[in-house]
């Protein structure tokens, strides 16, 4: 039962939206003659009623930026699913109603209007705006949350026992199965059962309610964690025809768990190559980076220098940093670019701060061995010294000995030096051994014997003279 407050709300509604006649949008047009011709068909549709057409006129001056030409027909969208939801299509009703609640553009919150919208919707079957009114009432209205969300759960409840000897799954039953167990999961609308709402998600076999399975087997979400089961999950989800938007990102967790053979399975490279290819085909980065790894271990490096590049420009650094390698050195199919390799090496490291990952040092010390290598050696010190501050091991000997040459921009200390060639030595740093080694048994023997043994011999001199 609705709350007596809701109720008034319902037949209030005409006072609460007394909304004015929109201007006719014909009169708004724009000055692109093109963009007129081509929206003609539309506006006619439009003005007839139509409001997918309405809002494809809104939609289309949005995105060129025709602000008055877009309110326009944003208004006569928003009067023709007025219209349709006064007409009783609980669609219109829930999506204008969603419209009120969350406001847009070209028209303020109005949650009074909104809730007006969604009760009539909800009161019609319509599972969805149920579930928006117990998200709106569940910090304000505990008790009407919970009612609307009680009265979701039944609705999808009806759907998905309807018919349910039967084999065939539409997709509203599919929808409704993939509601109950998510709502069943998490007790939102019914006590919480983890069983019932595991089984209901197997039935509805949606993207959606395998993503949700992966993520509670692979989170221990009311059993416990089974990284096996989480897979099985994942496979299905990116085996899947059509694709979904969760495709790709699974196809990346069994890429990655067939390709090195984690979360107890064996290793399969066929399998993690055609996991690879999907995930790459969707766009994921980290699957992208990989592939162009594998391709620059075959020697394929134009190709993973492509890939290098597309993974870069999605935000991964560690691509950049390949890519701008590959570009610095030159390989087969890729030409050398010394200046835009320099220049890219210099924006990661300076983008990039202490304490992250490998890229932030490699890039000052990538750019340490390249001035060391065109002869500029007071850059070359330089990038060196950053590297080892971003304990890059292999910079460490160069940074000890910056510390022990005169006239360096560093303060000379021999205690400087010897730590850095320490730290690279317990590093596993051959060359920081090697320097220490150097100083442990020949430099510091030759101190020891120029300070003491000295003296000695000059006394053993005098007193010899003496006695002659």
């Amino acid at each position: 039962m609705i709350p007596t407050r809701l109720l008034l709300l319902l037949f209030a509604a005409p006072l609460l939206h007394a909304k004015e006649t929109a201007p006719a949008p014909a009169q708004y047009s724009c000055t692109d003659e093109s963009l007129e011709s081509n929206l003609a068909e539309l506006k006619n549709q439009a003005e007839g009623g139509n409001a997918a057409a309405a809002a494809q006129v809104y939609a289309a001056y949005a995105r060129n930026r025709h602000k008055v030409q877009a309110e326009a027909w944003f208004n006569r969208w928003l009067q023709l699913r007025e219209e349709e939801a006064q007409a009783g299509n609980t669609d219109a009703m829930r999506e204008v109603g969603t419209l009120y609640l969350r406001g847009d553009v070209y028209l303020a919150p109005n949650p009074q209007r909104a809730v007006t919208l969604l009760s009539q919707a909800a009161e019609a079957g319509d599972a969805a705006a149920a579930i928006l009114l117990g998200e709106h009432f569940s910090k304000t209205a505990p008790e009407d949350s919970k009612l609307f969300y009680a009265k979701a759960y039944n609705i999808y409840k009806a759907v998905a026992e309807a018919d349910a000897d039967s084999n065939d799954l539409q997709a509203d039953r599919r929808h409704a199965l993939e509601m109950l167990g998510d709502m069943e999961l998490s007790g939102i609308g019914t006590e919480q059962q983890t069983d019932t709402g595991i089984t209901h998600l197997e039935q509805a076999g949606t993207p959606t309610a395998l993503m949700r399975l992966f993520q509670v087997y692979v989170k221990g979400i009311g059993v416990e964690a089974d990284m096996l089961k989480a897979l099985s999950y994942a496979q299905q989800l990116a085996d899947m025809n059509p694709k979904s938007p969760h495709t790709g990102q699974m196809a990346w967790v069994m890429a990655d768990a067939y390709l090195n053979g984690k979360y107890g399975l064996e290793a399969n490279p066929e399998l993690g190559n055609k996991y690879l290819d999907i995930a790459d085909t969707e766009n994921i980065a980290p699957a992208i980076y990989c592939k162009a790894l594998l391709q620059q271990k075959e020697g394929k490096n134009k190709q993973a220098f492509i890939n290098f590049s597309r993974a870069a420009s999605m935000g991964n650094p560690e691509a950049g940093m390949h890519a701008a390698l590959i570009q610095l050195h030159g390989a087969e199919g890729v030409q050398k670019n010394e200046e835009m390799a320099i220049e890219t090496l210099k924006r990661i490291s300076d983008r990039c701060s202490v304490g992250n990952e490998w890229y932030v040092g490699r890039a000052p010390y990538e750019l340490a061995l390249y001035y060391d290598r065109v002869g500029a050696k007071e850059q070359a010190d330089l990038w060196y010294r950053i590297a080892s501050d971003r304990n890059v091991v292999e910079a460490m000997a160069r940074r000890g000995l910056c510390h022990i040459i005169p006239g360096g921009e560093l303060e000379w200390s021999p205690t400087a030096m010897f730590k850095w060639w320490k730290i690279g030595s317990e590093a596993g740093d051959a060359t920081c051994s090697r320097y220490l080694n150097i100083f442990i048994w020949g430099v510091v023997p030759c101190i020891l014997l120029f300070v003491f043994g000295l003296p000695v011999l000059i006394v053993h001199i005098l007193n010899k003279r003496n006695s002659d």
